[in-house]
């Protein structure tokens, strides 16, 4: 009988230290999966229309697809960090986005382009994330 409640002791004050763990952080790579849709986006500061990002899936298993305003699919691999989503398409340059605000919902992302015709351009969006989908559109 004496084991029998050493032995639940034990058991009651595992289950208590384990309880009271801290809760960890989620990274920016473990917020950032699912499917993003830009709600808005600015370039200069001023509301823009244009054919930029429309659409950007981030799967776990590091790959992502990006659509862009005229249907046009981009696909590669992805990183990222404390302050940045990096897109590396299987073709072309990679895609920096500078993380503003990141939650599990909404995304505030800044890339900064650089050409000698427009010099330095800003280009923010607003993301609202869908969460996961599976290839069929429907939610996991």
């Amino acid at each position: 009988m004496k084991r029998l409640l050493n032995y639940m002791m034990f058991i009651g004050i595992a289950t208590l230290a384990i309880s009271c763990a801290e809760p960890v952080e989620p990274s920016s790579s473990q917020r950032v999966v699912g499917t993003w849709e830009v709600a808005e986006y600015y370039v200069q500061g001023q509301v823009d229309n244009g054919d930029l990002i429309e659409r950007l899936v981030i799967e776990r298993d590091g790959n992502f697809v990006l659509e862009d305003g005229n249907g046009v699919l981009t696909v590669g691999t992805w990183s990222s960090d404390a302050s940045s989503l990096t897109l590396n398409p299987t073709e072309g340059e990679a895609i920096v986005l500078t993380i503003v605000t990141l939650t599990y919902d909404k995304g505030h992302f800044v890339q900064n382009l650089s050409s000698p015709i427009l010099g330095d351009v800003e280009i923010r969006y607003l993301m609202d994330n869908r969460g996961e989908t599976n290839y069929n559109g429907q939610g996991v």
